[in-house]
């Protein structure tokens, strides 16, 4: 057994199963020099920036690029078709032949591909402002199965205001995609930004605030009106009172400890939220909003 290689579990399925790659960064940011993912079946868009995020880490520690080996077809051509491989972080041991590569076909209105967002405010803006571009042109093949007259403008805020997070709070720049797929009978629509800054914790050290825990203090951020920057923004308060609306739900991750946010569960009203503290480390902040029917 080579000790410079990990083979990646097939735990790319949601935001909670990406749990188990995380648990390895470790040992992946130490010696390890090729991430096999052989035994992968399935990546969606959280699990799928949070691998780029690591891949940068890593490059950033050693200088090196993270080979990726052993991708199977039908990942390698989603990666492809989503401008991972674009982001310059990986190596990648193994080429598709361009006849095997999806085209810019008609799956292209269900996707916002991988886009990087500066830490400088003003580069950040006008990427911003792209996004949202891109965004209205797709909304209706995106948000095909939840259209309503107001929608569209509700996830124009909410790409907003967590893109605006990043130079306002990161100190780092950081990545957005967004898709909508299936799972057996399942529509999911899933929106995923994330960066390796200074975390949530660290951007509100200044602030007077009072909390438990650093998972309790993401759940004040987002069921609080309180700003770190921005003495009456909202921030991910405003974020979550749009997904409260459109009964979605939101992952929030930052250091070692997450918060859950789940408002499609059934009954009038009804919203449950989960705190997780003591989880592996992960630089940055990483959130991911989903609507499902």
């Amino acid at each position: 057994m080579n000790d410079n290689v990990i083979i990646v579990p097939n735990r790319f399925k949601d935001q909670y199963e990406f749990e188990y790659v995380i648990d390895l960064q470790d040992r992946i940011l130490g010696d390890v020099r090729d991430l096999n993912l052989s035994r992968l079946s399935f990546i969606e868009p959280y699990s799928m920036l949070s691998l780029l995020l690591m891949g940068r880490n890593y490059l950033r520690k050693s200088g090196n690029k993270l080979k990726l080996s052993g991708i199977p077809i039908n990942i390698h051509q989603y990666l492809h078709r989503m401008d991972f491989f674009k982001t310059g972080v990986f190596e990648v041991t193994e080429r598709l032949n361009e006849k095997m590569l999806l085209k810019r076909s008609s799956f292209s209105n269900r996707v916002i591909e991988i886009t990087e967002i500066p830490n400088k405010e003003r580069e950040s803006v006008k990427v911003i402002s792209s996004i949202v571009g891109v965004f209205r042109k797709r909304a209706a093949h995106i948000l095909k199965y939840w259209l309503t007259d107001r929608i569209i403008d509700y996830f124009v805020t909410v790409i907003s205001e967590i893109c605006q997070n990043i130079y306002e709070h990161s100190l780092d720049s950081g990545y957005l995609a967004m898709q909508t797929y299936s799972i057996g009978k399942e529509n999911i629509v899933r929106l995923s930004i994330g960066d390796s800054g200074i975390g949530i914790q660290k951007s509100f050290e200044n602030f007077d605030i009072t909390y438990d825990s650093p998972a309790h203090l993401m759940e004040l951020a987002l069921t609080t009106p309180i700003s770190s920057k921005r003495e009456f923004g909202y921030g991910l308060c405003q974020v979550n009172a749009i997904v409260e609306k459109l009964k979605g739900s939101i992952f929030l991750r930052s250091g070692n400890a997450s918060v859950s946010t789940l408002y499609h569960r059934k009954g009038a009203g009804a919203s449950v939220i989960f705190q997780k503290n003591e989880l592996s480390h992960f630089d940055g902040t990483q959130i991911s909003i989903s609507l499902m029917g």
